[in-house]
């Protein structure tokens, strides 16, 4: 008989009508890849389906707009103060509604941010009258006078959101979340540090909480008491020296119960730079660092809270809904990662979920291209291509040669589709250049991924692995593959250029992840990329006294600037020297001579790990090339970039096996 392993993570929650079937939310994310008029398309209804069909209990559309006259910072966003938006409103509904889950639409505000509005050329307002300043839509209006906002139009725009709630409720939508977080205009209100007007609408608590209670129960009003309210707020103004404490979170939430069915607790500002590793967690935060915040909340409210932030381990979650601390647990990253991840744990298969690396990859991508993409997910931002197409066209022989993360993935997408999958690796064991970040304390949802993906590849019945056996022309021969995917990576450059490389104080950064004993106590790391400063602050965290020598005016962070500003928070915290505009001109028993900005300098050092790029084994590829008819190469023996890259070109090439 089955038995159910995490009964309070399953457990319905009754809210006035609506039965939520479980308690994790899907939080707001946008996808902004919408037609010409800003409204949903049939991918974005694709990518809110995946979340509804993995059993998210609530699944939420980001970034809506209430008013995109006055209150819009970026130039795509889910219209809806009109009618227009109605017919795309029910389209992403239906596709969350039927698979059981309750629909949910975030109402958005800029306020004081409302950048792309200014930009149109239409007013915008703070709640009281100030300089444009900000660091993301605020930087935009430095040097600005922003007015404050007229009580009329406070009160428009109050209407503006009931409005908009109620053209969510006739596209099907069974609930909104209240956007009162994160910076925009009704934390502005909220706020005892923004808003210090003299009027009803700011100064006390009551006054400053006056906006966001009117802006609820005129929802309630025009909606009905059985449509569902969302309330996101900013528990605590966190890496904000002037922000607001813990002890105004609280009390704001105190006056806001009663008033809506959720309490949904996040932390921080957009435009504080410091805070959105914090707000979205970097993978050096411990998992659900910002609960805190809500059990404190939880204590002092009635109505339900919900926790957001960092949430990967269904036992962790299940431990919080048991002892009371919050009633419903939001994700948002975990459930791009793996949107199944609720089927996944209800079945008993926590097993097989791929967790969040917490990498920024999927912001870096929406910043890049306003398309989500997904480190171990290739299927995320191109759901509605991957809906219907499950099997091969002709069942092939394929050879996948080596097996590291592309690997892996390529061998199992095929094997998904029916072909019969042989895949070599010249190592005893599956997994690649990645493991030797398997004891990093940070990386330890990459250590799951890869056991996981290993463990699965191994199961395969379709898949036959061969450990210890190197893809070469003569193997291809003897196996006689129809299609061969080259995913044989890259090697560790060998910096041969710098006088003093081949000493037995210099090692290769590869080395020094597997065994960080190698490292005597001050260290020098040669190049300042993700894998020598992710390789600095594991050993800062293992008491070494880390520089790092980046001959670049910036460490390269291969496009993926969100992790490099977490990355360089690290670097900070654990008092890493990074030196850049610095070439190291020789290497020496007692340290690293180099060239700085101020002519010739010598940094001391036990130990100097080079860290200056992959060469691919695109060679070792060449010799594959013809020995099959079909012929793929992935990941980085064709150019090194990153996971996402590997992954989603693995998952491509195996969909793309027998065309012909």
């Amino acid at each position: 008989m089955f038995k159910m392993k995490y009964p309070n993570l399953f457990k319905p929650l009754r809210l006035g009508s609506v039965t939520l079937r479980n308690r994790i939310m899907s939080a707001p994310q946008g996808f902004l890849h919408l037609d010409a008029e800003s409204l949903p398309t049939q991918a974005a209804a694709a990518f809110y389906e995946e979340k509804a069909r993995g059993g998210a209990a609530v699944v939420t559309v980001g970034e809506g707009y209430v008013d995109t006259v006055h209150g819009i910072d970026i130039p795509k966003g889910i219209h809806l103060d009109t009618d227009d938006c109605i017919g795309g409103l029910s389209l992403l509904a239906d596709a969350i509604n039927k698979h059981g889950a309750v629909a949910s639409m975030e109402l958005q505000h800029a306020g004081m941010y409302a950048s792309e509005s200014y930009a149109n050329g239409n007013p915008i307002y703070a709640p009281v009258e100030r300089m444009g300043e900000g660091t993301k839509a605020g930087a935009r209006l430095h040097g600005v006078r922003i007015p404050e906002m007229p009580e009329k139009v406070i009160l428009d725009t109050i209407e503006k959101f009931a409005g908009a709630a109620l053209r969510c409720k006739k596209a099907g939508f069974g609930m909104v979340l209240v956007h009162g977080g994160h910076g925009w205009l009704l934390n502005q209100m909220m706020s005892p540090v923004i808003n210090t007007r003299s009027d009803k609408w700011g100064g006390s608590l009551e006054n400053r909480m006056r906006m966001p209670i009117a802006v609820c129960d005129r929802i309630k009003e025009v909606c009905g008491r059985d449509f569902l309210i969302d309330f996101r707020f900013s528990a605590a103004d966190v890496c904000n020296p002037g922000g607001y404490r813990p002890e105004d979170g609280i009390e704001m939430a105190r006056m806001i119960d009663g008033h809506v069915d959720l309490i949904h607790c996040s932390v921080g500002n957009h435009e504080v730079e410091e805070s959105f590793v914090v707000v979205h967690p970097s993978m050096f935060l411990e998992d659900a660092c910002n609960l805190k915040y809500a059990k404190e909340v939880k204590k002092h409210v009635k109505t339900p809270v919900v926790a957001v932030g960092a949430f990967s381990d269904p036992q962790l979650m299940e431990d919080t809904l048991a002892k009371g601390e919050v009633d419903v647990i939001a994700m948002a990253r975990g459930l791009i990662a793996d949107p199944d991840f609720p089927r996944k744990v209800r079945c008993g298969k926590e097993e097989d979920i791929n967790r969040c690396l917490r990498c920024y990859q999927c912001f870096s991508g929406l910043l890049d291209t306003r398309q989500f993409c997904c480190a171990i997910n290739p299927v995320i931002g191109r759901e509605l291509e991957n809906k219907f197409e499950t099997t091969a066209y002709d069942r092939k022989k394929v050879l996948v040669a080596g097996g590291g993360i592309g690997g892996m993935e390529a061998a199992l997408e095929a094997a998904k589709r029916g072909h019969e999958v042989i895949l070599a690796e010249k190592t005893g064991k599956l997994g690649g250049v990645l493991l030797c970040e398997s004891d990093v304390s940070f990386k330890k949802n990459l250590d799951i991924y890869l056991t996981a993906q290993a463990r699965r590849v191994m199961e395969h019945p379709c898949i036959t692995v061969r450990l210890n056996t190197e893809a070469t022309k003569e193997l291809a021969e003897e196996i006689a593959p129809d299609a061969i995917i080259a995913a044989l990576g890259a090697r560790s450059v060998v910096p041969a250029f710098i006088p003093g490389y081949d000493r037995e104080n210099v090692a290769a950064a590869e080395k020094v992840y597997y065994d960080h004993s190698m490292a005597g106590r001050k260290v020098v790391i040669l190049g300042g990329g993700l894998v020598g400063c992710e390789l600095g602050i594991h050993l800062a965290l293992h008491k070494r006294d880390v520089t790092i020598l980046e001959m670049a005016p910036e460490p390269n962070f291969a496009g993926n600037m969100l992790h490099g500003e977490a990355v360089m928070a690290q670097i900070g915290i654990h008092g890493i020297h990074l030196m850049t505009n610095t070439r190291a001109v020789e290497i020496k028993e007692s340290g690293v001579t180099a060239d700085g900005p101020d002519g010739e300098l010598f940094v001391e050092a036990d130990t100097v790990i080079y860290a200056v790029g992959q060469k691919p084994l695109s060679d070792e590829a060449e010799e594959l090339r013809f020995c099959a008819p079909e012929f793929y190469t992935i990941g980085d023996c064709g150019v090194p970039a990153n996971i996402a890259k590997a992954t989603k070109e693995a998952y491509y090439a195996a969909r793309d096996i027998g065309r012909i």
